[in-house]
């Protein structure tokens, strides 16, 4: 196992619901430390410089060109125009998509040489996002509401986040059953857990646009992105 990998074994529950429970956690994120993707971290799938900052700037620049034309406008209001699904972008930003194609074949690499599942994984959706001044997001997991009911995406095992740019201060992802903040870092990879095993927040944007690439990774092969597997 790399420095960069994670053990297979995951931790205990760090917040599993209990019935009529309407929030994760409540507290003050900026009180655990930094992690730096990179180092070594037993719950955490990290692998910083997996794109180099011109990589990054091209995905920031293919956001920005196809904001009003393929942004979604059905998340609600807090999502409304913050992202792009993947699969929205027109073949002419093919540069873009070979970049982010190429992060996800990494990821998936990645969580087969770290958890070893004994059957196959896919990739499910993925999609470029835009996080404004002043926009923080509430702890949550991704495939499971707090009362233990399942949310819209209950085949999600796993998530990623790819950082694609650091000019801005604040929005650090923060896990509160590890105790940790990550320092964004462009380029930098980081994959967890989908369940209540990863309850994870982002603490507000205080200053400037963050960029991420965010991807998710299921059991169901009914919940592949149907081109996932091409090659671009």
């Amino acid at each position: 196992m790399s420095d960069t990998t994670v053990a297979a074994d995951l931790p205990p529950y760090a917040f599993a619901p209990k019935p009529g429970q309407t929030s994760w956690w409540r507290g003050d994120p900026m009180q655990f430390p930094l992690f730096v993707p990179g180092e070594r971290h037993r719950y955490f799938i990290t692998r910083p410089d997996v794109l180099t900052r011109d990589q990054c700037q091209v995905l920031i620049d293919c956001f920005e060109r196809n904001r009003e034309s393929c942004a979604a406008h059905d998340g609600g209001e807090y999502w409304d125009g913050r992202f792009i699904w993947q699969n929205s972008l027109p073949e002419s930003e093919v540069d873009a998509i070979r970049i982010m194609q190429q992060v996800r074949f990494l990821a998936l690499t990645l969580l087969y040489q770290a958890v070893r599942p004994s059957e196959p994984l896919y990739s499910d959706t993925a999609q470029l996002v835009r996080w404004h001044e002043g926009i923080e997001l509430q702890p949550h997991t991704d495939n499971m509401d707090p009362d233990g009911s399942p949310n819209i995406s209950p085949h999600r095992s796993f998530s990623s986040i790819l950082y694609l740019n650091d000019e801005y201060e604040g929005g650090e992802t923060y896990f509160p059953g590890h105790k940790v903040r990550i320092k964004p870092t462009p380029g930098a990879l980081v994959l967890f857990g989908a369940g209540p095993e990863y309850v994870h927040g982002i603490t507000r944007v205080t200053r400037g646009l963050r960029y991420t690439y965010a991807g998710w990774f299921t059991y169901e092969k009914g919940n592949e992105d149907p081109n996932a597997p091409r090659v671009f």
